[in-house]
C-alpha cells in the first residue's frame, strides 16, 4: 500500500486486533502477535493502527469477529491490554510519523496481470498461483533486510536498481517500451516464465515470446513450454548447484544472452533455464522455470552481490528475525518462535524501554516472553 502513493506514509484503516471470522478456521493470534502485525505496518509506512471492531456486533455476519470491546463488554480482557499497551507504545514511535524511506528494489505485482493469469486455460490449470510467486521473490530481500517496494507495471521504474517482475504475462499498453528504456538505460530487470505473452486485452502476441522489442532485451526466445503434474519434476544446475523445477518451464533458447543455468532432465536437457543478458547499460534475466525451494534466494543473493544492493541497516538478522528503517528508526520483529540475539553494529537506543544496547548486543523478545510480561501487567490491573 506504500508503493500505490510512491512511497508516502499510509492510514492503516481496519485490522483485528484478534482473530477474524471469514477463515475456514479462525484460530486465534498468541499473546503479543497483534502487536507484532501492528509494528510491521508501521515499520512499513503506517502512520496509524486502527480497528475493526471496536465493539463486537451483536448480530449480523461479523459478530464473531475480533473486536477490542468482547461481547463481555469491559476492559478486563486479554485483547483489551494487549491493545493498550500497544497504544503506549505507539506513542513513544510518534517520531515516525511521515517518514519513509527509498527503496532500491521493486517487484511487480500487478491486479490486472493476476487477472489475466487466473482466467487463461493451458499449461498447468491446477498450480498457478501468482501472487505467492511473487511472494516468494520478494521473501530473500525480506531476510537480509533490504527494503523491496511491490508496484504495478504502471508506476516509474527508474527509481529502482533492480525490479523483479515475476510471471509477468499480460503487458500493459507501454509497458515493453518501458522495460526496454528502463534497461537501456541502466536498470537490471528480472522476469520468469510464461512473461511478454499477451497483450492488455488478454491476446497473444505474435511474432513469439517474450513479446517484441523484449526478446531483444533478454536475448531469448521462449519456443514452447512443459507443464509437469504433481509429482514430476526437472531439475536445473546453476552454479554447480542442483535445484529442483517444478509445475511449469519455457524451453527458451539464447539469442545473444549469456546461458547461467540449464535443465538436467527431459528432452531439453541441456537447453538454458536461466539467462543474463547485456542490453544498452543494463542487465535482463530471465527466469525460465518454477522453483519452490531456495533457487530464489541463492540468486538473489548473488544479484544483490553484483548489484551492490545492501540492508537498510548493517545487521545481520537471524532466521525468523525481519528489519525495516523507516527514518532513523529501525525496526527489528522477530515472527520465530524462540528468542533470537542481534548483533548491532553500534549503539542503539529503544525508543521504547530507554534503554541502549549493550556489547551491540540485542535480544528479540518470543510470544511466551511478552506473556508473561502481560500476566505481570495483569496482576497489576487486578
Amino acid at each position: 500500500f506504500r508503493s500505490m502513493k510512491d512511497g508516502q506514509p499510509f492510514f492503516m484503516m481496519e485490522s483485528s486486533p484478534s482473530n477474524v471470522n471469514w477463515h475456514d478456521v479462525n484460530k486465534l493470534p498468541a499473546p503479543g502477535r497483534q502487536e507484532l502485525s501492528a509494528i510491521q505496518a508501521v515499520a512499513h509506512g503506517a502512520d496509524s493502527v486502527q480497528y475493526f471492531q471496536w465493539r463486537k456486533s451483536k448480530a449480523g455476519h461479523e459478530k464473531y469477529h475480533g473486536a477490542v470491546v468482547d461481547h463481555c463488554g469491559h476492559e478486563n480482557t486479554r485483547v483489551f491490554r494487549d491493545v493498550s499497551r500497544l497504544g503506549g507504545n505507539l506513542k513513544k514511535m510518534s517520531s515516525v510519523v511521515g517518514k519513509y524511506s527509498d527503496s532500491k528494489v521493486a517487484v511487480i505485482y500487478d491486479w490486472e496481470n493476476g487477472w489475466a493469469i487466473k482466467h487463461f486455460c493451458g499449461y498447468n490449470n491446477l498450480k498457478r498461483d501468482y501472487a505467492l510467486e511473487c511472494m516468494k521473490w520478494y521473501e530473500p530481500f525480506m531476510n537480509k533486510g533490504v527494503s523491496v517496494d511491490v508496484i504495478s507495471m504502471d508506476k516509474d521504474f527508474s527509481k529502482y536498481d533492480l525490479v523483479i517482475a515475476p510471471f509477468l504475462y499480460m503487458l500493459k499498453d507501454g509497458t515493453i517500451e518501458k522495460i526496454e528504456e528502463y534497461v537501456r538505460n541502466g536498470g537490471n530487470f528480472v522476469t520468469t516464465y510464461l512473461s511478454g505473452v499477451v497483450d492488455t486485452n488478454d491476446m497473444c502476441y505474435l511474432g513469439g515470446f517474450p513479446a517484441g522489442k523484449l526478446k531483444d532485451v533478454f536475448g531469448v526466445w521462449a519456443e514452447e513450454t512443459d507443464a509437469l503434474p504433481e509429482g514430476m519434476k526437472n531439475s536445473v544446475i546453476y552454479k554447480d548447484k542442483h535445484y529442483d523445477v517444478v509445475h511449469v518451464c519455457d524451453l527458451i533458447h539464447a539469442q545473444g544472452a549469456e546461458t547461467l543455468a540449464t535443465y538436467e532432465m527431459d528432452f531439453y536437457k541441456g537447453m538454458a533455464s536461466l539467462t543474463e543478458n547485456t542490453y544498452g547499460n543494463g542487465k535482463a534475466y530471465y527466469a525460465a522455470f518454477r522453483n519452490d525451494d531456495d533457487f530464489r534466494t541463492d540468486f538473489c543473493n548473488d544479484l544483490m552481490e553484483k548489484f551492490g544492493i545492501t540492508p537498510d541497516e548493517p545487521i545481520s538478522l537471524p532466521e525468523g528475525v525481519t528489519m525495516r528503517k523507516r527514518g532513523d528508526t529501525i525496526f527489528l520483529m522477530n515472527f520465530a518462535d524462540e528468542e533470537r540475539i542481534v548483533t548491532l553494529p553500534k549503539e542503539y537506543k529503544n525508543i521504547v524501554s530507554g534503554e541502549k544496547n549493550k556489547d551491540n548486543i540485542w535480544s528479540v523478545n518470543t510470544e511466551k516472553e511478552y506473556h508473561e510480561e502481560a500476566k505481570t501487567n495483569e496482576a497489576e490491573v487486578d
